[in-house]
């Protein structure tokens, strides 16, 4: 889920309203877009940064391809990448600004049934790796990158009903998370098994039969249980936030 881009708005539109194409044969989906998107990243008085927080605006690239089946059985293979970014976590010490990066990849599959009057409801589930990057100022710090690897299976559901000439659609979804932070001066840390969920909502207007444009709000937080470092474990909070614009392409 971390990041998961289960692009089920694609899903639920191509068998609301072509379901005939999607009972006759394979529909693959081609998709990419832009999402200004909101990071925070927070730790508690026993971590390493006691109490502090780092955050993060981007805009982040998202590309993906769908493939529907003629039983409405989907699978899902989606990227993101975040384009040029700086974090503040580092604002105290005189330097320039350091660099922020967040990339994942996330696999979903899934299944979709279409009521009359087009409404759709859809359950899924999938597995997803995420790569956070905030850089350091060396000196006068010993390291000049943090890097966290987190990845976790996720199970959700969603609907989607049309309206106003497209489909409005919604889902949430539960994941369960592991995580690793380490640094380039030999700090390494691992958390447990923890829970997050997303919350995610769009809208989807066809352009042509073959050509949808969709507008989603996203939203995503974890917590991540980490081991004893000195006197006690900690926890670190993830927070996602992003309001994209996309193209899809039905073949």
């Amino acid at each position: 889920m971390k990041a998961h881009r289960t692009e089920l708005w694609a899903l639920l539109f191509v068998c609301a309203f072509f379901p005939a194409v999607t009972q006759a044969q394979n529909v693959f989906r081609l998709y990419g877009g832009l999402a200004p998107t909101s990071y925070k990243i927070s730790f508690d008085q026993n971590a390493p940064y006691s109490n502090q927080t780092a955050k993060s605006s981007y805009t982040a690239a998202n590309v993906g391809l769908t493939w529907i089946s003629p039983k409405r059985i989907y699978v899902d293979f989606a990227a993101q990448q975040s384009l040029s970014a700086t974090h503040d976590l580092w604002n105290s010490v005189p330097s320039q600004k350091q660099d922020f990066s967040h990339d994942s990849y996330t696999l979903t599959g899934g299944y979709s049934h279409a009521f009359a009057q087009g409404v759709s409801v859809s359950g899924f589930g999938g597995y997803t790796v995420s790569s956070t990057v905030l850089h350091a100022p060396r000196p006068p710090l010993a390291f000049s990158k943090d890097t966290f690897d987190s990845q976790g299976i996720f199970v959700g559901a969603g609907a989607g009903v049309p309206a106003l000439r497209g489909q409005f659609s919604g889902s949430i979804a539960l994941a369960g998370m592991k995580g690793k932070w380490k640094n380039d001066s030999g700090f390494n840390n691992s958390a447990d098994t923890t829970f997050g969920f997303s919350l995610g909502g769009a809208y989807t207007y066809p352009i042509t039969p073959a050509l949808g444009v969709t507008a989603d709000l996203r939203y995503q937080q974890y917590k991540y249980n980490f081991g004893i470092v000195t006197a006690a474990g900690y926890t670190v909070t993830e927070k996602i936030a992003s309001l994209g614009v996309r193209l899809g392409y039905r073949f």
